[in-house]
């Protein structure tokens, strides 16, 4: 089951990406990512973004995301 995206966070090449955690120990130096881009106050993703792995250690937490009610 996938989690939801829990904050956005800028990396090290002032790229800004919503993360989640790897889910396993062996990923836990780094953050599942989608890039976004900010629109009018939110953040939205990317025209054709993928998720991919961004290390944590380059990161740097921007906002946290609240959970949406269904």
């Amino acid at each position: 089951m996938l989690t939801a995206y829990t904050h956005i966070v800028e990396d090290s090449a002032n790229q800004l990406f919503a993360v989640r955690d790897a889910g396993s120990t062996e990923l836990a130096h780094v953050f599942r990512a989608l890039p976004v881009k900010r629109v009018r106050g939110a953040y939205e993703p990317k025209k054709g973004a993928r998720e991919g792995l961004i290390r944590r250690l380059s990161c740097r937490v921007v906002a946290t995301l609240t959970a949406q009610a269904a």
